[in-house]
């Protein structure tokens, strides 16, 4: 029994288990989690450690190095980055792709165990794997009229364990400018007097706040635990601690300094709104769903609503679910109505409806049965994902309009519909089955692509190949029953189409004058093959996401006042555009997980309304002139937040970036400003940073150490005093109501100090006796370097630029013309990177891929057709269809980037589907007894109808993506015009240039001409 006599004898069972599977997927679709990408589990590590106070030397010296030296030589580690700055350090370990992550995480956990001892003294560490969930998907400005010490208070004791517990949360972050803390303000000169240093009644404090478990006591048949207490309850309770004096006469704090209610000393800045506030950033966690934790923590915030204080408001800033909520909606109608414009060619075509109504059936039950494979195999619901759905529209209709349209070409020759059926489905079987496999089969490849581009391109691969698998049995066995039981008899069969004639007299034609036709093919693939090579090129395309972020850097040596007053007329400057509806400020802070940040650097989060006239990017250049006219001593960076999410997943956060690698971090510095002074001609370039972050200036005491030890101290010990007397030290913790509070002890001078402070500081010998600081060295005055930059362990300075009006590619070419012939020191080279690294060995990936496709699709022909002249001629289609691509691009004005390059390994898969149509209908004329004209002139007229109607069904499928118009559209559009362009012109190839190719041979031995 044949598969459709199968088919028609279960036709009732077939067609059950298809309604149920659809009606499964729309159910489970509901719990698919929906997010912008697809979870990317990046092979990348970032490690942050902290030194407070000390300058980057110093850092580098104390820290980076032994760091870098202990990490290099972690399994699986290919790339090592580390960036210096004042009181902190930031390494990035990239990996290769196929490392154990969690293994490779324990392993760098190990290493910071083992190097912590071989560290300075007082540095802090911390380690996580970087990931798209370490990135907040909503952030919230809180204001209201009370301190913002009173604000972080309610923001982080209230509301982020309110909002802890919610499902698919993550990282909760509360940022302010003024944290509460405990401060224990101590005169200088009474704690002198007592001959006392603030670490020793630092020490104090904190001996004397504990609290010890020391027996079990049985009374009344009850266990009391007997407790040792020196714990305080309030202020006045701590200023009573005992810190010094002796037995008779001891030492209260109050004594010697005062206990207040304060705030952390300010070294952050945050505004909200123009105003003062505090940022509530919220995460996901892995593989959670932005949409339902979105609408959770809504639901949760106006639940607590009425428990908060008056005039407490929430606005958000970021919300990424309502870019995903566009996004999905957008992708959603470009599905539904590529199904409604794939249907009513059917309907043009066809003019039958019952025959129409038969072939749109297979839309829903197959993108429904995806929905439950997608659930199946882990995915979520994303840009890609539905991406892939969408661009499937036309590939799952296909099949079933091939069946369809035989069986209703057998209802024309006047056969009852049963029979019609299976004498139409029976003859289409074979190269139905080989169509569908050569579009699985040419994304099989796509294991060999790695980075983001790997990821996104694979989810979308993914889901069309599962719709397009999903088709494959329901027009061969679903469809088949739905036919013969719906379609009638065609009393009259229309007249041949006037199309089919026109045809095969040019078809005629064409096998009379092959050189010219294969002679014209070629020409058109060398004149596009040349275009190519003017194309535009780019990495990935940026979707308008309504939201973006402006890194600014003021001057590195700026103090934190006069920082604060440059970006806060930044962000008025940013404010003036009327489409900007909310703004969040940062100075010495960054939006993401943790990284070392100088204070001098900060951002802010610009969230434009929505219903605007205007496209993100031009708000953004008029911005962007708008800061360099009021400031130009600030330099900013303008990114949208999901870029510069991306750009920080892969370590390559700029789109051009030119890397110096040298010794000496002098003469670096120098080649940085002559690059600088080479590529400033360059057009496109903007927010171009030189290389040079500046210097930070440092007041340094030259510790004579003979002075020193007379008087029993030395750099270490002088240094601890010095610190914790002027900047701090935490003594302890207070106990509040539900948390506990630092209880910092430090002098009670202003900070930051006056400039002659040091001159006239004094310091307790091991004595106990005051004298001044100067009689123990010299004071020397000079600049420092604000940021260090090593790569696998080599010195490095760069220089980085983002593009307005260009493309990556374009920028590329003439920076390298501009570096053309520089003759640089011995020891000293230099390379291009950033984004443009990415997009390289995405490139070579993809022409890789686009190889080992073909190599793919040739085997699925050659067991379809069993030759390899027939299997090679039904691939001449592909250069023909690339030929197309490329003219649509240029049309369209898209770059050639990776999204437009998996358009160019789709149109392998699809403009192969036509070519096995025509030559497996002419191969078996050619068996029957014709010759090969005749047989190839009956494959033309009989495969016409089917081809033409798949073609423009498909085209007309991906009208809604090629217009790109819901957000996220644009990431699409790119692979939408090289589909539509590439079968358009391949169609043509397949009708016109394959006949020609083929006419030498049709079956495997030599070729012959009926007499």
């Amino acid at each position: 029994m044949s598969p459709t006599g199968w088919a028609l004898r279960h036709g009732r069972a077939t067609g059950f288990i298809a309604i149920a599977m659809m009606l499964a997927g729309l159910w489970v679709a509901r719990e698919l989690p929906k997010a912008v990408y697809p979870e990317m589990d990046f092979p990348r590590e970032q490690v942050v450690a902290s030194l407070p106070g000390a300058a980057a030397k110093a850092v580098q010296v104390g820290v980076t190095r032994p760091l870098e030296e202990a990490l290099a030589s972690i399994p699986g580690l290919v790339h090592l980055r580390s960036r210096t700055l004042r009181g902190a350090a930031e390494l990035s370990l990239l990996f290769a792709s196929d490392t154990d992550m969690a293994q490779a995480h324990t392993l760098v956990l190990a290493r910071l165990g083992e190097t912590r001892e071989r560290l300075a003294q007082g540095t802090e560490l911390t380690a996580e794997r970087v990931s798209a969930s370490g990135f907040p998907i909503l952030s919230l400005n809180m204001t209201g009229p009370y301190p913002p010490s009173q604000l972080y208070g309610l923001a982080q004791y209230t509301l982020a364990p309110a909002l802890a517990g919610l499902p698919g949360v993550g990282r909760i972050t509360v940022q302010a400018s003024e944290v509460p803390e405990v401060q224990v303000l101590l005169d200088p000169t009474r704690l002198a007097a007592a001959h006392l240093t603030t670490t020793q009644v630092a020490a104090a404090l904190s001996a004397s706040n504990s609290v010890k478990a020391v027996a079990r006591v049985e009374r009344a048949h009850e266990l009391v635990l007997g407790v040792v207490s020196g714990e305080w309850r309030s202020l006045s309770e701590l200023s009573e601690v005992v810190v010094g004096g002796s037995t008779e006469a001891p030492l209260r704090l109050r004594d010697v300094g005062e206990v207040r209610e304060g705030v952390v000393p300010r070294t952050t800045i945050i505004q909200v709104d123009g105003g003062p506030g505090v940022i509530l950033n919220i995460a996901r966690r892995a593989n959670g769903d932005i949409l339902a934790l979105d609408a959770a923590v809504k639901a949760r915030l106006a639940e607590i609503a009425p428990s908060l204080p008056p005039g407490i408001t929430l606005r958000p800033v970021y919300e990424q679910a309502e870019f995903v909520r566009e996004a999905a909606g957008g992708v959603r109608d470009s599905v539904l109505f590529g199904a409604l414009f794939a249907v009513g060619v059917l309907a043009l075509f066809l003019r039958d409806a019952r025959a129409t109504g038969v072939a749109a059936v297979a839309l829903p039950l197959t993108l429904g049965t995806t929905l439950l494979l997608l659930r199946a195999l882990g995915q979520s619901l994303n840009l890609m994902t539905l991406g892939g759905l969408a661009i499937s529209v036309g590939l799952v209709i296909d099949d079933a309009v091939v069946v369809t349209e035989a069986v209703h070409a057998e209802l024309e020759r006047g056969l009852s519909p049963e029979e019609a059926t299976r004498r139409g489905t029976d003859a289409l079987f074979g190269p139905v089955v080989g169509t569908t496999a050569t579009t699985l089969v040419v994304f099989l490849p796509l294991g060999l692509l790695s980075g983001v581009a790997g990821h996104f391109f694979s989810a979308l691969a993914l889901s069309l190949c599962a719709a397009v698998l999903v088709s494959l049995p329901v027009a061969l066995l679903v469809l088949p029953p739905l036919a013969a039981r719906l379609l009638r008899p065609l009393r009259s069969p229309p007249p041949r189409a006037r199309l089919a004639g026109k045809y095969l007299q040019a078809l005629q034609w064409v096998l009379g004058h092959r050189g010219v036709v294969l002679g014209s093919a070629l020409g058109a693939v060398v004149l596009a093959s040349l275009l190519a090579l003017r194309l535009p090129t780019g990495f990935l395309p940026e979707a308008d996401e309504g939201s973006y972020v402006v890194d600014f850097f003021v001057p590195v040596s700026s103090a934190l006042g006069a920082a604060e007053s440059l970006s806060a007329g930044l962000e008025q400057a940013l404010r003036e555009s009327p489409e900007v509806v909310a703004t969040s400020r940062r100075l010495g802070a960054e939006l993401g997980p943790p990284t070392a940040t100088l204070p001098s650097r900060g951002d802010v989060a610009v969230r434009l309304k929505t219903g605007r006239r205007r496209n993100i990017e031009d708000i953004m250049d008029e911005q962007r002139a708008r800061v360099a006219a009021r400031f130009p001593g600030v330099r900013v960076e303008f990114i949208q937040v999901l870029a510069d999410m991306l750009g920080d997943l892969q370590g390559a956060s700029e789109p051009l970036e030119l890397r110096i690698f040298g010794p000496e971090p002098e003469v670096l510095a120098g080649l940085a400003s002559e690059a600088a002074r080479r590529i400033a001609p360059v057009p496109g370039l903007t927010d171009v940073f030189g290389g040079d972050e500046g210097c930070t200036p440092e007041l340094d005491l030259q510790v004579d150490s003979l002075a020193a030890a007379r008087v029993g101290l030395n750099a270490t010990t002088l240094g601890a005093q010095l610190a914790d007397g002027y900047l701090g030290t935490i003594a302890t913790q207070l106990r509040r109501p539900d948390h506990l509070e630092d209880v910092r002890v430090r002098l009670a001078l202003p900070s930051p100090l006056p400039t002659q402070a040091l001159d006239h500081a004094r310091v307790l010998t091991a004595l106990g006796t005051s004298i001044p600081l100067g009689i123990l060295g010299a004071h020397r005055e000079h600049c420092e370097s604000a940021q260090l930059l090593r790569d696998n362990q080599r010195n490095e300075v760069h220089l980085t630029s983002r593009l307005s009006g260009t493309s990556l590619g374009t920028a590329a070419r003439d920076v390298r013309k501009r570096l053309q012939g520089w003759a640089l020191p011995p020891g000293y080279t230099f390379e291009l990177g950033g984004m443009l690294e990415a997009q390289t060995r995405s490139f070579n990936d993809l022409l890789l891929v686009l190889a080992v496709s073909l190599s793919c699709v040739l085997a699925v022909l050659l067991f379809q057709l069993r030759s390899y002249r027939l299997s090679l001629a039904v691939l001449s289609a592909a250069p023909l269809g690339l030929v197309g691509g490329v003219l649509a691009l240029w049309v369209s004005g898209e770059s050639l980037n990776v999204s437009s390059m998996m358009g160019g390994v789709l149109l392998v898969g699809l403009v192969v589907k036509n070519g096995i149509l025509l030559l497996d209908h002419a191969r078996l004329g050619e068996e029957g007894g014709m010759s090969r004209s005749e047989a190839l002139l009956e494959a033309g007229r009989a495969r016409l109808r089917p081809i033409v109607m798949t073609t423009v069904a498909t085209l007309v499928a991906l009208i809604p993506l090629l217009l790109g118009l819901s957000a996220g559209g644009e990431l699409h559009r790119p692979l939408a015009w090289v589909v539509v362009g590439g079968l358009a012109f391949s169609t043509l190839g397949t009708l016109f240039v394959l006949p020609a190719v083929a006419l030498g041979r049709l079956r495997g031995g030599p070729a012959r001409e009926r007499r």
